[in-house]
């Protein structure tokens, strides 16, 4: 009780201002000798009138103080990503003294297997029962049973387990649904299937504790998001599943599903670049190219620090640090 008082005076004062008018109210109109029940009942409900405006007042500040504070700790989490790609790219890039033209050299008899990683998608695996427009358009659950028993026979394989988005090919996605796509692993799959096969609750569970649960979790973990355009073998861009689920958190959070259902599902010339105001962890550095030595000057000349290459039917995740390592170490 000291404890809420402190941290709301100003409401408090408020009422207690309110409850002495009251009584002082009451005490002049018996002192006049008016018919006291008539004004005690009047009096009685201005004060609870008076009370809940104040009440609701309070409530309402205290919201859009909320929603200000998540939006600001949004905007912050979108400059940190930034922030740290360039650092990243400024490190790989100061840590070596070979040149740009070298380092290509070094890598022209390299296969890309060796500097990068294969994306997988539960549909690029084979799993031939998943369909993306029963998934997310209809929230089957069967296609969720069939995309986690996927994701967790992938653990201890050398591949970056991905989740696809397909934009412009008449695919439906639910924002909330699609978060608890993302949060699926071994550690939280009891907990999400509940929430999966339960379309109510698609757009209030607790994803925040869920995602706490999956990062003391190594293994059979998302760890890229693929968004296509109008097939899948268009890919314009990508983004690290953690930094993207951290971001599609905070607009859960502030129930904005709607906002962010228009951009991924209206048709649209450009939806990657409309989803990009809304996320900083996705980029657009697509590269249709499999040789490692075209590779590494685009990025060095481009400071990116990760890449996809994407000219065969299967993207591979490229990232700079490694291909600098292997050109660098002693032949």
């Amino acid at each position: 009780m000291i404890d809420f008082i402190q941290q709301h005076t100003l409401l408090v004062l408020s009422i207690i201002g309110l409850v002495l008018g009251f009584l002082a109210s009451i005490s002049e109109f018996v002192a006049k000798r008016k018919p006291v029940l008539f004004v005690v009942v009047i009096a009685i409900l201005t004060l609870v009138v008076a009370v809940a405006y104040q009440i609701y007042d309070f409530n309402q500040k205290q919201e859009e103080a909320r929603q200000q504070a998540a939006e600001k700790q949004l905007e912050q989490t979108m400059q940190q990503t930034r922030d740290d790609i360039i650092e990243k790219i400024d490190l790989n890039v100061s840590a070596t003294k070979i040149t740009v033209e070298t380092i290509a050299q070094r890598l022209e008899s390299t296969e890309l297997s060796d500097v990068a990683t294969r994306m997988v998608t539960v549909m690029t695996s084979g799993a031939g029962d998943f369909e993306e427009t029963m998934a997310f358009a209809k929230g089957s659950a069967e296609m969720w049973f069939i995309y986690a028993d996927w994701l967790e026979s992938l653990g201890g394989k050398e591949v970056a387990p991905s989740l696809s988005i397909t934009f412009n090919a008449h695919h439906h996605y639910n924002a909330g649904l699609l978060l608890a796509y993302l949060l699926t692993s071994k550690a939280t799959r009891a907990d999400l299937e509940a929430v999966v096969t339960d379309g109510s609750q698609w757009k209030s569970f607790n994803a925040e504790q869920l995602y706490l649960v999956n990062l003391n979790q190594a293994s059979a973990q998302l760890q890229w998001v693929l968004f296509y355009d109008q097939s899948a073998q268009n890919l314009v861009g990508f983004a690290d599943a953690q930094d993207f689920i951290r971001e599609l958190m905070t607009y859960h959070s502030l129930g904005k599903h709607e906002e962010i259902e228009d951009i991924l599902n209206h048709p649209s010339e450009m939806p990657i670049a409309a989803l990009q105001k809304k996320f900083s962890s996705i980029q657009t550095a697509v590269f249709k190219t499999e040789t490692p030595s075209k590779l590494v000057g685009a990025m060095i000349n481009q400071q990116l620090a990760v890449s996809v290459a994407a000219a065969g039917p299967k993207p591979y995740v490229v990232h700079l640090e490694r291909m600098i390592k292997l050109a660098a170490s002693p032949e």
